[in-house]
C-alpha cells in the first residue's frame, strides 16, 4: 500500500523503456520567423507576423554566422542557434533515465535567399525519434500502460 501511494505522488514517470533521438531537420516555405535570433515554427507561417526579406532578417537577427554561394545568385545563410543535435539512446529504468548520447553537430536555422527574398527556410536540431515503454509515462504517453510508437506518429495526431 505504501508503495502505491508513493508511486501515484511521483511526477513524472515510472516504469521500464527506452527512446532513440537524432538530429531532425524541417523545412518550409512560408515559416513563421520571430524577430527573435533562432526563433521560427515551420509549419505555422503567419504571413503578416514573419521576415520576408533578407534586410528584414539581418536587420533583426544580424549578420549570418555562414554565407554559401549557390547557382542561380542564390545564398543560403546559416544562423547557429543554441545548443547541440544529439544522437542516441535514453533508457528509463523505474525513475532514473539514463542517456546515452554524443553530440552529432550544432543546432541550426538556414535561409534559402533569392533576389532578397526568403524562399525557404530549415532548421536543424534533434528530437526523440521512437520509443518503448511499459509503466506509468503520464508526460509523453499519457498513462499506465505499454507500446511503441514513433514521435512523428504523436505528433500528426496531435496535429490533426
Amino acid at each position: 500500500m505504501l508503495w502505491m501511494a508513493g508511486a501515484l505522488l511521483l511526477q513524472g514517470c515510472i516504469g521500464v523503456g527506452a527512446w532513440t533521438l537524432g538530429s531532425r531537420t524541417e523545412s518550409g516555405d512560408h515559416p513563421k520567423i520571430d524577430r527573435t535570433r533562432g526563433v521560427i515554427d515551420v509549419r505555422n507561417g503567419e504571413p503578416e507576423r514573419t521576415l520576408k526579406t533578407a534586410a528584414e532578417l539581418r536587420a533583426q537577427w544580424g549578420e549570418p554566422d555562414r554565407v554559401e554561394s549557390l547557382e542561380g545568385s542564390k545564398e543560403e545563410w546559416i544562423y547557429k542557434t543554441d545548443g547541440m543535435r544529439w544522437s542516441g539512446l535514453v533508457l528509463y529504468v523505474v525513475i532514473v533515465p539514463l542517456p546515452a548520447m554524443l553530440p552529432v553537430g550544432s543546432q541550426y536555422v538556414s535561409f534559402l535567399i533569392h533576389d532578397g527574398r526568403i524562399e525557404n527556410v530549415t532548421r536543424a536540431d534533434w528530437a526523440f525519434k521512437a520509443g518503448a515503454y511499459c509503466g506509468f509515462f503520464g508526460m509523453m504517453y499519457g498513462g499506465l500502460g505499454c507500446g511503441t510508437s514513433t514521435f512523428e506518429e504523436r505528433q500528426s495526431v496531435a496535429t490533426h
